[in-house]
């Protein structure tokens, strides 16, 4: 049921008793990472159960699973269980998840978030997790919440910063910046034409939510550069592109993997009646980008 990893990679068993947390852990965050500190072992979802047990009809994450359990290594986590969560795991109650976290995590204390309250509340025993904690052995403790501008720090908040494509605010309550990562594929060529080349990333295997379309400051790397996120309406693209300028580089990426770091939103993606006005606008980013190198 579990698939269990230490920082090293995959292993077969806990060797030692644990204090053990659960849930989905979304992005990693500040909040997150403030519980983290009194565990030893994460227990991780791979699916929002709001997604599988149909109250979301999409599932965008913030974070891709090999960013995740390093992020949660990085926040301290000694051992990571990945569970896939399914319409069967839904059904089990708090006191049945508990027993299991016992007997095949060594599970010896309990962490629970603020908010937290697992298990099916079709089949809900969850107020009886004290009693069950004390039959076996094992300390039921609630984290407080993290607290930022007098608000708790949330994956749904993140989801809300994003969406507005509040950059610097989104790296606040994360604890980083927000980045998205992909390989860089040939692209139309427009860019290089108008003096502009561009490193067209494709992020058909990310499974994170995008910000909101715009025209962003970026960095790859030590490099600062400007970025489109979205369609180019201007050479009728309506799919979604990022598309990347780096400043004062003459390289060749095509082919390698990058990680784009999102720094502050410029402007709004806008159709323009010629080039000529494209590319004084191009101009004109440059020089806002560079205030944020």
């Amino acid at each position: 049921m579990f698939q269990l990893y230490d920082i090293h990679g995959p292993i077969t068993s806990i060797p030692e008793p644990t204090a053990v947390t659960v849930g989905v852990f979304d992005g990693v965050h500040r909040g997150h990472r403030e519980l983290l500190k009194g565990v030893s072992l994460v227990v991780t979802l791979t699916s929002h159960p709001s997604f599988v047990l149909g109250r979301r009809d999409s599932e965008y994450w913030l974070d891709d699973p090999d960013e995740h359990l390093h992020l949660l290594f990085e926040a301290g986590a000694k051992y990571v269980a990945v569970l896939p969560f399914s319409r069967e795991v839904a059904q089990l109650s708090a006191c049945q998840m508990a027993r299991l976290l016992y007997d095949r995590l060594q599970m010896r204390s309990l962490l629970l978030g603020y908010d937290s309250r697992f298990g099916s509340k079709n089949n809900d025993d969850f107020d009886r997790l004290p009693q069950l904690a004390s039959n076996l052995g094992f300390t039921l403790k609630r984290g407080e919440p993290f607290l930022l501008d007098g608000k708790p720090i949330s994956s749904s908040r993140i989801r809300e910063s994003l969406a507005q494509g509040a950059m610097e605010d989104t790296a606040n309550l994360l604890g980083r910046p927000f980045t998205l990562t992909g390989t860089v594929l040939h692209g139309r060529g427009v860019g290089h034409t108008l003096g502009f080349p561009t490193a067209n990333i494709d992020l058909s295997q990310t499974r994170k939510m995008l910000p909101a379309y715009g025209v962003y400051a970026v960095k790859i790397g030590d490099r600062i550069g400007m970025a489109n996120l979205g369609p180019v309406p201007t050479f009728g693209v309506d799919k979604p592109l990022l598309e990347v300028h780096l400043l004062d580089f003459h390289g060749d990426l095509y082919g390698q993997t990058v990680t784009v770091e999102f720094i502050h939103r410029l402007r709004d993606i806008v159709r323009f009646d010629s080039s000529e006005a494209l590319q004084h606008q191009l101009q004109e980013d440059i020089k806002q980008t560079r205030l944020w190198s």
